[in-house]
């Protein structure tokens, strides 16, 4: 592999003050080490291929940087309108969106978590998309979209304020709370071995039915289910949930059917009627919605960044 130190190529400038070592990515890289901070300037886009970093990862506001087959040794953090496309990629330290307009990991390993941060600008709706990742420690989220799919976090899955907060065919080893949620949230084929709660939210769909999504898989709980004051709709059907399950305040009342509670049931779900409700929202639509999204600015990132020319 080919190491990259103190040297200006096309499309590139990198400069050495002592240990310090900072590169600024400006177009498309390949396998190479980069041995120290890797920076993408506002505006810019950087595209990679099997490159390792060594230090620190920055996408400045309204940079792009896509990855594949990467290696960063360091934090990333992805500023305003900034947006990170990972597929294959491996990063060792935590990663943190401060309001970016989007984060996308495919078929990747964090090993430190991530944290979404609303952004100043109430126009950017911020999104964290997961697939086909391993995540070792807590996903939290603070605003937009939260989708968590086919993955497997050794930690927790917070969607405090977000727009919606999605946990399909996912593993987490620690709990849920999806507080604050316009769009609620979906629960389909996870498992999820600590508590979870859901507060204050639009439409919650917990397993199967379809007062959101068509679910026919089985959710497992390890710990208390409690899901209070949501005001879109509440559907809980065919989980196996080892604790307690419980709430009051939801406006229209639960329905459900076909859970194995081990534990005690309480306020409005000491008597849940089966479900009648029609079919809310979908979020196969917002998910398809939130593919695009990710497939619009991740094609505008490698146009960009193939005719910026090559960066190392």
């Amino acid at each position: 592999m080919a190491s990259l130190a103190g040297v200006a190529l096309a499309g590139a400038v990198t400069t050495t003050a002592s240990a310090d070592l900072v590169t600024r990515c400006i177009g498309t890289g390949g396998a190479v080490t980069v041995p120290g901070d890797l920076v993408v300037p506002a505006g810019k886009s950087c595209v990679l291929e099997g490159t390792t970093v060594e230090g620190k990862v920055t996408v400045q506001a309204g940079a792009d940087l896509v990855v594949t087959d990467g290696v960063f040794k360091g934090a990333v953090v992805v500023v305003e309108d900034g947006y990170l496309d990972a597929y294959n990629t491996t990063v060792a330290g935590k990663v943190t969106s401060r309001g970016g307009y989007g984060v996308t990991f495919g078929a990747s390993t964090l090993s430190a978590g991530y944290a979404g941060q609303p952004p100043s600008d109430e126009t950017i709706v911020p999104f964290v998309y997961f697939e086909d990742s391993k995540i070792t420690k807590n996903v939290q989220s603070a605003s937009g979209e939260l989708y968590v799919g086919g993955s497997s976090v050794a930690g927790s899955v917070s969607g405090a304020g977000t727009v919606y907060a999605d946990v399909i065919d996912s593993t987490l080893t620690g709990g849920l709370t999806v507080t604050g949620n316009v769009d609620g949230s979906v629960v389909c084929g996870s498992e999820i071995d600590g508590a979870a709660s859901f507060d204050g939210n639009g439409t919650v769909q917990v397993g199967g039915g379809s007062l959101i999504d068509d679910c026919s898989d089985v959710n497992y709980f390890g710990g208390n289910v409690t899901i209070a004051n949501n005001n879109g709709g509440v559907a809980v059907i065919g989980n196996i949930i080892r604790g307690n399950l419980g709430g009051e305040g939801n406006d229209p009342a639960p329905v459900g059917s076909d859970n194995r509670v081990r534990g005690a049931l309480s306020g409005q779900f000491v008597d849940l009627q089966p479900p009648a409700m029609a079919r809310r929202a979908a979020p196969e639509d917002r998910l398809v919605e939130l593919k695009g999204k990710v497939a619009e600015r991740k094609a505008a990132a490698v146009s960009e960044g193939q005719d910026a020319g090559k960066a190392f």
